[in-house]
């Protein structure tokens, strides 16, 4: 399997992973929503842009074999909404304000490692930045765009193993659970995280 197939796999991961949390959401499945019941949550929107980021993905890695009418279409579409939705996330960390779109789609309850109910960690902000970036510079077909989607992937998947180990050797603040600043990564966020950043990794043009 070439790494544009590879890469296609790890994005439909990503895609039903994100259907099923959201699914969890909708239908208070607590084992969809966070593995174990003292591990924080994927929030709502986390799952969502990772389905967004999974068809990012799938996209860019099909617009390396040939060029089609999905990658100046779907790209613009998945790219933007990360960045919005993100963007916003990120920029009411630091002003301290509640945007109101950690409760657009459903209501957080509970308090486990989470600053703000609803509210990703600073670190999955970044990274689905990252991701919209990567849709963007593909769209956008820059000088030396297999180096840079490269370099994007490496960043993510580092900011998810970074998490995963702070699971393992139980340090919070690997998994970017800061007092009065970021709500801790849940796992399986930072898992996917680790499948999107090996599928930026490994395309290359064929």
């Amino acid at each position: 399997m070439n790494g544009i197939k590879l890469a296609k796999v790890l994005s439909l991961v990503v895609i039903l992973t994100g259907i099923a949390v959201m699914i969890g959401w909708i239908f208070d499945i607590a084992p969809l929503k966070s593995m174990l019941p003292i591990w924080v949550t994927m929030k709502f929107t986390t799952a969502f842009s990772f389905f967004l980021s999974g068809i990012t993905l799938f996209v860019i890695a099909g617009s390396l074999e040939r060029q089609s009418v999905a990658t100046q279409l779907v790209l613009p579409l998945t790219s933007l909404m990360l960045l919005l939705l993100m963007g916003t996330l990120l920029a009411s960390v630091f002003l301290c304000v509640r945007t109101g779109i950690e409760d657009l789609f459903v209501r957080e309850e509970g308090v486990v490692k989470t600053m703000i109910l609803g509210q990703p960690s600073a670190g999955t902000m970044i990274n689905f930045i990252l991701m919209a970036t990567s849709g963007l510079l593909t769209l956008l077909a820059i000088e030396n765009l297999i180096l840079k989607l490269k370099c994007i992937g490496w960043v993510v998947s580092f900011i998810g193993t970074v998490a995963i180990l702070g699971y393992l050797i139980d340090r919070p603040f690997l998994y970017y659970s800061i007092q009065d600043w970021s709500t801790a990564m849940a796992f399986h966020t930072a898992a996917l995280f680790v499948l999107l950043g090996v599928g930026l990794i490994i395309i290359r043009k064929e």
